[in-house]
């Protein structure tokens, strides 16, 4: 149960991330389905999203250990 909690609050963050930047670039990529956006727009989401997740994660396991 312990490896499952570690498991989720490592991936978790990163998945609630892409939730939350995909509307953006849907304005972005001026189209609602990911397939039909630019290369540019693909690589700008995917920079994002793991920019956003790693802070997201970052605060996360902060606030896992106590340190708050």
């Amino acid at each position: 149960m312990k490896e499952t909690k570690e498991i989720l609050a490592c991936v978790v963050p990163f998945i609630v991330s892409a939730l939350m930047v995909y509307p953006f670039m849907a304005i972005v990529g001026a189209n609602t389905d990911p397939f039909m956006w630019e290369r540019d727009d693909r690589i700008f989401y995917a920079i994002c999203t793991g920019l956003y997740g790693w802070a997201l994660f970052m605060r996360v396991n902060f606030a896992r250990k106590g340190q708050v």
